[in-house]
């Protein structure tokens, strides 16, 4: 296992940025959002598996004075995930090796040739993120809202632990959950986001000391 350091992941977090400011400028006319870093990235504990990609994980926070809010206050989960799917897919068509997956509940952006990919999960009021929920055979992807237990007071656990519990955390129980997670089959309804799971995580392990 091997440390992705902060300078090697400034290319990555750079590259997102610049793809962060053309979704923004895309969507603008329908949805307002802020975007924040979190995870291993956000503390600098990513870790890299041989011969496996290393990733950096986004949330977008949908906010409330989007022009789809006030239409029909994000009711419709679906369509929220289809654009933002898009633009990441009709950014990335045609480019080599690049690839765009829309998993269970994150947009991965894979960059084969660098070496990592993106995870973008979709979020609102801080509480409730966007999960594929298939309940028939018709083949369409059909997302719902699904509410994140204790969103708030997890991250608040997190910033409350020493430095040396959080990368304790982060190395011996995120990271290796992470790595479980991401073996699992997108159509698996027990397959979970770095975001549920690290709020999961910090939960157990403030609990237990």
């Amino acid at each position: 296992m091997k440390r992705i350091t902060k300078k090697e992941s400034l290319d990555a977090r750079q590259f997102a940025d610049k793809l962060i400011n053309g979704l923004r400028d895309a969507l603008k006319d329908r949805y307002i959002f802020d975007v924040r870093l979190v995870g291993s990235a956000k503390w600098n504990t990513i870790l890299k598996e041989e011969g496996r990609l290393w990733d950096v994980d986004y949330q977008i926070l949908l906010s409330n004075n989007s022009k789809i809010y006030k239409d029909n206050q994000f009711s419709k989960p679906t369509k929220i995930k289809e654009a933002f799917f898009n633009y990441f897919n009709n950014y990335f068509n045609g480019r080599n090796g690049f690839r765009v997956e829309n998993s269970t509940t994150a947009i991965t952006v894979i960059n084969k040739n660098s070496g990592y990919s993106f995870d973008f999960v979709i979020i609102k009021d801080k509480s409730q993120i966007i999960r594929r929920n298939n309940n028939d055979d018709s083949g369409r992807n059909i997302y719902t809202w699904n509410k994140l237990k204790k969103y708030n007071e997890a991250y608040d656990k997190f910033n409350n632990l020493s430095p040396s519990a959080k990368t304790d955390l982060i190395e011996n129980h995120v990271l290796p959950r992470k790595i479980k997670e991401k073996n699992k089959r997108d159509n698996d309804s027990t397959k979970k986001s770095s975001c549920e799971l690290f709020i999961e995580e910090v939960n157990n392990y403030v609990s237990r000391r």
